[in-house]
Formats: C-alpha cells, sequence, structure tokens
C-alpha cells in the first residue's frame, strides 16, 4: 500500500479565447507554487457549487469578465509529488467575454497570441494539457504526476473524440 492520499480538492482552471484576434488570456502567477510561471484563471470550488458555475465565478473575480460560450475540455486530477494533496481540475474554455478587465490580485493577466503560447513559462502540467484544451474536436482525462514547479513526472491522459 502506499502513503495515504491526503486532501482532495476540486477546481478550475479557464483559458479565455479571444478567437478575433487569436488569442488566449493567461495568467502569471505572482505567488507560490509555481510563482512566476504562466495558467489560465480559475481556483477552488466552493462546497455548494457546480464545478462550471465556480469557473464562472472564478473568471469574474480574477479578470472581471463576464464570460460565454463557456466548454468543458476536460477533467485532470494533479498530484503534487510528495506533497498530501491533490486536485481535480475541471478544465474549460470560453469563447466569448464582455466587460473591462480588472488588475488581479493572483498575478498579471496578459494576452498571448496562441502561436506563441509554448514560449511562456506555463506551468509543467498545463503545457501538458495545453494542446488538447485548444483542440475543440476532443475532450481529455487522465492524472498527471507532477514535481513543485509543476513538472510533469508522471501521466496517463487520454483523449476522447467530440463526435
Amino acid at each position: 500500500m502506499g502513503k495515504p492520499a491526503g486532501k482532495i480538492i476540486t477546481g478550475n482552471v479557464c483559458f479565455i479565447v479571444d478567437k478575433e484576434n487569436n488569442k488566449v488570456l493567461l495568467l502569471k502567477r505572482n505567488r507560490a507554487p509555481m510563482q512566476s510561471m504562466y495558467t489560465g484563471v480559475g481556483g477552488k470550488t466552493l462546497p455548494e457549487e457546480s464545478p462550471f458555475d465556480s469557473c464562472v465565478r472564478e473568471a469574474k473575480e480574477e479578470t472581471g469578465l463576464d464570460i460565454s460560450e463557456v466548454n468543458l475540455r476536460g477533467v485532470v486530477k494533479t498530484i503534487f509529488d510528495g506533497g498530501d494533496s491533490s486536485w481535480i481540475l475541471w478544465v474549460y474554455t470560453a469563447g466569448g467575454f464582455r466587460g473591462k478587465m480588472i488588475e488581479c490580485g493572483e498575478g498579471k493577466l496578459e494576452w498571448v497570441d496562441i502561436n506563441t503560447i509554448n514560449s511562456r513559462e506555463l506551468i509543467g502540467f498545463i503545457r501538458k494539457i495545453m494542446p488538447y484544451i485548444l483542440d475543440e474536436s476532443v475532450i481529455f482525462d487522465g492524472v498527471i504526476i507532477h514535481d513543485i514547479k509543476g513538472n510533469v513526472i508522471k501521466d496517463s491522459i487520454k483523449t476522447y473524440s467530440r463526435s
């Protein structure tokens, strides 16, 4: 038997896509863990919330934007190797948004050209799933074990056709 699983946290991450300008909104984290690395917006799901409602709330809190055209892209369990907790992470994209962007307390928000996204220092497990996040023909799930910097140690990501 391995060590106990510890606490399981349910959360979400959302990548807001500006289709007209071929950009995606990324958050450069300003705190540990994974400080100065890029991810989407999101966070913990409250006990009474659905993952979808949590995604919409977190996007509004962190960006000031009201998102729409929200699509589930996948679900991944992330496990910090050496830690005592794991996340069940619901991964979404939002193809529509309105409102005025605000300063984010979690870090710096940046619109990044989709074609140059891999030149950013993405959190390792986000880099691993980014091709599936942006590919609307598939949905994905699996488990990713990562180190303190988010670098993938082991994964079992599978994709499924949406058709």
